[in-house]
């Protein structure tokens, strides 16, 4: 009984090396089948060449808001960085004194029209005196010459009233733009005068990329042409358009202001870094997409298809990327077959089915 005890054992121990020697077998054939994965040729392509220089968002409009008359400020409740609304409040200068202006306006007004009255009645009745003969005609014409007189008087009177009523416009300043208040030199209770910056205000609706161009590029640069923008603050590039070319440089740095309009959508504020990217022309390159681009150990690169069919991953060094592209610039040749797709099952030696080109 224990020898056929022992028999039964050593066939059940036998059994299992057997099926544990077809399973490695199944996956060592597993391991080293074709693995079927997009591959592709290695074409020469273009990519474009632009020139890069370094600039800031301003707004396009920006204003200064003073006043037009002397007074105290009654009103200004508005700091930086307060946002103000077009035909907003925003200053109130004390209207005293030009309401007294006006007053006087008024009864000077009312004066000169009774002095005319008067005058008028003076030249109808010594009109009538001399068509009788009971008046010389000297008398009938200084009559004329003192209603003259009183009409040019009532005029200047009018015209004293109707300025002094637009003053006490210019008392109340209002906001000529949607935007934001950006500095403010005044406070409640100083004396505003004619011609000094009470407020500044900037609008976000007109954002320029602004840039200054050396010399050596102008002609390449004009009205109307698409450019490139960069913005640190924002993760995707912009188009923009030139919407100013001002020809006129600074002397000591032979540099020319240049203005790109951007989207009006974008999320941007005044004093943003941004880097704008002229277009020049194009050149001859080896493109990869960066769905194949690989990085070990910092560095970068791509798994090549041998004439065997095995990948091998090799080194690159890459140059800029355009769109969903990378500039191979050396490490890969033109013609060469490269895996399109970054894979984890991907290692040296690996065979790749063939038909796999994407």
């Amino acid at each position: 009984m224990i020898a056929g005890s022992r028999f039964c054992v050593a066939v059940l121990m036998l059994s299992c090396l057997a099926a544990c020697g077809q399973d490695d077998t199944a996956a060592n054939a597993a391991a080293n089948a074709p693995l079927s994965i997009p591959t592709a040729r290695v074409v020469p392509g273009t990519l474009p060449v632009f020139f890069s220089v370094p600039g800031s968002i301003v707004s396009d409009d920006r204003i200064d808001l003073s006043s037009r008359v002397v007074g105290f400020i009654q009103r200004l409740d508005v700091r930086e960085g307060h946002k103000v609304s077009k035909g907003e409040l925003l200053v109130q200068i004390d209207p005293a004194d030009i309401n007294e202006a006006i007053r006087q306006g008024q009864a000077g007004v009312v004066a000169a029209r009774n002095d005319l009255e008067d005058a008028e009645r003076d030249v109808e009745k010594y009109g009538k005196l001399a068509v009788e003969g009971y008046a010389p005609a000297e008398t009938l014409r200084k009559a004329k010459v003192r209603r003259d007189i009183a009409r040019s008087s009532l005029s200047r009177a009018e015209a004293a009233l109707a300025s002094a009523n637009a003053q006490r416009n210019y008392a109340s300043i209002a906001s000529p733009v949607d935007g934001v208040v950006v500095a403010r030199y005044r406070n409640p209770g100083e004396m505003a005068t004619t011609g000094q910056a009470i407020l500044t205000l900037e609008s976000r609706q007109h954002l320029v990329l602004r840039v200054f161009i050396p010399e050596r590029q102008m002609s390449r640069i004009g009205q109307g042409m698409e450019v490139g923008a960069r913005v640190d603050a924002l993760p995707q590039g912009l188009i923009g358009t030139v919407s100013r070319v001002v020809p006129s440089g600074d002397p000591a740095t032979r540099r020319y202001q240049v203005d790109i309009a951007l989207p009006a959508d974008q999320p941007l504020l005044p004093g943003m870094f941004g880097r704008a990217e002229f277009p020049l022309g194009q050149v001859s390159a080896l493109l990869v997409p960066k769905s194949a681009v690989i990085r070990r150990g910092g560095l970068d690169g791509v798994f090549v298809v041998d004439q065997t069919g095995a990948a091998r991953f090799r080194w690159l060094r890459l140059g800029r990327e355009w769109q969903e592209q990378v500039e191979v610039v050396d490490g890969l040749s033109a013609n060469e077959w490269i895996v399109v797709q970054a894979d984890d099952r991907l290692h040296d030696g690996l065979s790749i089915a063939e038909n796999a080109d994407g």
